[in-house]
C-alpha cells in the first residue's frame, strides 16, 4: 500500500469513526440533570382541622425533558408528578396542617384529597440572553371520588440571563407562586365540606 492510499484511508477512517472531531459542525447536546427541590414559604392559609391527604400528581403525558437550549437537554432528577405531590406535602407541613403523603387516590382512602395533573414543566433559552420557565399544572380537591375544586394554575417567569440564578430554583418559585394561589383556595373548600 502506498503512503498516499495509507494517508487516505487514515483520513477517512477519522472522518467516520471521529465524526464529532473539528471537522463537524454539529455540536453535541450536553445532558444536564436538574435536581429538583422544594422550600416552603410564607403562605397564607386557613386553619383546618381535619386530616388532610396529598396524593402523588398524575402526569398529562410523561414528563421526562424539562427543556433545552443551545447546549444542553434538561431532565429532572425524580419524576414530576412525585415532586409536585411531595412539595406540596411540604408546604402544607409546614402550615402546621395535618396532613399525610400518598402515591395513589387508593391509598388515601375517604380522607379530603389535595392533588393534581402535571401538565408542564418546562425551561427555554429563546435566545443567547433570556431564560423562559414555564411550571402549569390543575390543582384538585376530592373526597369519596367526588371533585370538590378544580382549577387550572400557570406561572410563567421571563429571565435576562444576568438575572437568572439556578434553574431548578426557578422552576421552585414557579411552584411557590402557583401554591400562594391554589392552597388557600383549597383549604377553603375543605373547610367548607366538612
Amino acid at each position: 500500500m502506498s503512503k498516499k492510499t495509507l494517508y487516505l484511508v487514515t483520513l477517512l477512517l477519522i472522518i467516520f469513526v471521529c465524526p464529532n472531531t473539528g471537522l463537524s459542525d454539529d455540536t453535541k447536546m450536553k445532558d444536564t440533570t436538574l435536581q429538583l427541590s422544594y422550600k416552603p414559604i410564607d403562605i397564607d392559609v386557613p386553619p383546618c382541622h381535619v386530616k388532610i391527604a396529598v396524593v402523588k400528581f398524575t402526569e398529562s403525558k410523561p414528563i421526562k425533558q424539562i427543556g433545552q437550549s443551545k447546549l444542553f437537554t434538561y431532565y429532572p432528577s425524580i419524576d414530576i408528578g412525585t415532586w409536585m405531590g411531595q412539595s406540596l406535602y411540604k408546604q402544607l407541613k409546614a402550615e402546621g396542617l395535618d396532613v399525610e403523603y400518598f402515591e395513589t387516590m387508593d391509598e388515601a382512602g375517604d380522607l379530603f384529597i389535595i392533588t393534581g395533573i402535571a401538565n408542564k414543566v418546562y425551561i427555554n433559552r429563546p435566545g443567547q440572553l433570556e431564560m423562559n420557565y414555564k411550571v402549569r399544572l390543575d390543582g384538585m380537591v376530592t373526597k369519596n371520588n367526588k371533585l370538590l375544586y378544580a382549577k387550572n394554575y400557570t406561572s410563567k417567569q421571563k429571565k435576562d440571563m444576568s438575572n437568572t440564578g439556578d434553574n431548578a430554583g426557578k422552576l421552585m418559585a414557579g411552584l411557590h407562586d402557583i401554591f400562594s394561589i391554589f392552597l388557600p383556595n383549597a383549604i377553603k373548600t375543605i373547610n367548607e365540606s366538612q
